[in-house]
């Protein structure tokens, strides 16, 4: 036994030695092409090569500190491999697309070669200036997912760049690409199963508005993964976006209550309503569909897809709504009812819809399990109590933010606080103490410390005073986990001015 675990772990090595030099000969080839772009002056396959560099962070280890790693070792082998000059147009390169830490180091390397009388060559001054063309969207059938296709140029050679995304929940990106080839790429697209016949011409600045946020926010969830071709691509496509002009304020519509509302008066008045089951149950389900699908501004009530279905009724509701048995005893009828209506109102063919109210039957067969499942219950504990079938998503949204910054969900505790319920009282008061006990400073002063904890964790809970979410928020948009944003709003409290 002990020689086969000998030979195992001695295997395992040997499979690491090869991973290292295989990765090890595929950056010195990777290199050896961005160098030779450098030094021909070739402005985009330089940009394409230093954001392929760039995202490798991406494919493994996300942190700053393994990102400022992995860029000191690509300036040291610049400095080691290229000319002064030409070293000089690689650190032009980095802060044109790095992220800030990325241009913190890059452009602290290009202030010393400065002062050392070093400047870059003169086709440095182009990096990151392609002049933007045209802009399209394709969308699939039934508009869950979307396409946003543009095109640049640098003088007569031309370049494009796309960004699929996700509409079912959050935009999300699900695909990056560039291409040196605008009207083979434009080709592809329009033979896509998904987009294909699709691509429509938009404004550049409606492009930005679709595409910045979703590319902003990837990495965030850690349950989407992107291929490594689009991962390499989003340094360059982030790079791109600044290029466009910024749309203008509120030039997204933003669907009211008033307009849903209708929506679901119109749904009742339909026919289909008949086949839909009582009344009070499938207006309830109406209601919550209809709230799903306009949730996003720009996306209308009543918009339906796969995507939107199965994100709607295996995630938003088991995680939302506390349900009546009659409500869960009417859900296929009513649900079925809504869906063959509002395909029918976005233009959907009989054919069409027939197939998504086949997919529709097995994500309700799916649903009683996810709606029962232990971890669903916890979290809709968060929100039921103001999750009523009519409520802006957007706002609820924010609570369910603010409440799970107060007490962690159970998947992100101690396995023994798990089942502690954080919608009591005295359970957030259990799970702060039980977090929070082991960083309090020694002596006297611990109780204090775990006090503060709970009573900031009650201010989030009951956003009052409301200042204390906001402060929240802002510690949370820099990057901090919920952990350290409670623990630097307790330390700032106990240590006024800190």
């Amino acid at each position: 036994m002990g020689n086969k675990r000998k030979g195992s772990a001695a295997r395992a090595a040997a499979d690491r030695e090869r991973e290292i030099a295989d990765g090890q000969i595929a950056l010195d080839a990777a290199l050896a092409q961005l160098w030779e772009s450098i030094t021909a002056g070739d402005v985009l396959g330089a940009e394409v090569q230093v954001s392929e560099l760039l995202a490798l962070p991406d494919l493994s280890d996300d942190s700053d500190e393994f990102h400022a790693r992995i860029t000191a070792g690509l300036i040291s082998r610049g400095a080691s491999e290229l000319a002064p000059p030409e070293q000089a147009a690689f650190l032009r390169l980095l802060t044109a697309l790095g992220t800030k830490a990325v241009k913190r180091q890059a452009s602290g390397e290009l202030a010393d070669l400065a002062a050392d009388g070093v400047y870059p060559p003169e086709w440095v001054t182009g990096i990151g200036k392609a002049v933007p063309g045209q802009a399209y969207r394709a969308r699939d059938v039934f508009g869950d997912q979307e396409l946003i296709a543009l095109t640049f140029s640098y003088g007569d050679a031309e370049h494009s760049i796309a960004v699929a995304l996700d509409l079912a929940e959050l935009p999300a990106v699900i695909m990056a690409g560039v291409s040196r080839d605008p009207g083979k790429f434009r080709k592809g697209i329009e033979d896509d199963l998904i987009f294909g016949g699709r691509l429509e011409p938009i404004t550049l600045a409606e492009a930005r508005q679709r595409i910045e946020g979703p590319v902003a926010r990837h990495g965030s969830d850690p349950d989407r993964d992107l291929d490594p071709a689009s991962v390499f691509a989003l340094p360059l496509v982030r790079s791109r976006l600044r290029r466009l002009p910024a749309p203008e304020p509120g030039s997204l519509v933003t669907y009211t209550a008033a307009d849903r509302a209708a929506v679901v008066a119109e749904f009742q008045a339909s026919p289909l309503a008949a086949d839909a089951g009582q009344p009070d149950v499938a207006r309830f389900w109406a209601q919550v569909l209809t709230g799903y699908s306009s949730r996003v501004p720009g996306e209308t009530p009543a918009a339906v897809g796969r995507h939107r279905l199965a994100a709607a009724l295996l995630v938003h509701v088991p995680c939302t709504f506390l349900l009546s048995p009659e409500q869960r005893d009417g859900m296929r009828q009513a649900v079925t009812a809504w869906t063959r209506w509002a395909a029918a109102r976005q233009g959907v063919d009989e054919e069409t819809a027939g197939t998504l109210v086949l997919y529709l039957d097995g994500k309700l067969d799916d649903f009683a399990a996810v709606y029962d499942d232990a971890e669903s219950a916890a979290l809709r504990g968060y929100v039921q109590d103001l999750a009523t079938p009519d409520v802006d998503l957007t706002w609820l949204g924010d609570v369910r933010a603010r409440r799970q910054l107060a007490a962690a969900v159970p998947d992100d505790r101690d396995p023994e606080d798990e089942d502690i319920d954080a919608t009591e009282p005295g359970g957030r008061a259990t799970l702060t103490e039980h977090e929070f006990a082991s960083c309090a400073p020694e002596g006297p002063a611990a109780d204090k410390f775990v006090a503060t904890a709970k009573r900031v964790v009650e201010e989030l809970w009951h956003d009052d005073p409301a200042a204390t979410w906001l402060a929240g928020k802002s510690l949370l948009g820099k990057g901090l986990d919920r952990h350290d944003v409670i623990h630097r709003m307790v330390a700032s409290i106990d240590t006024p001015g800190t």
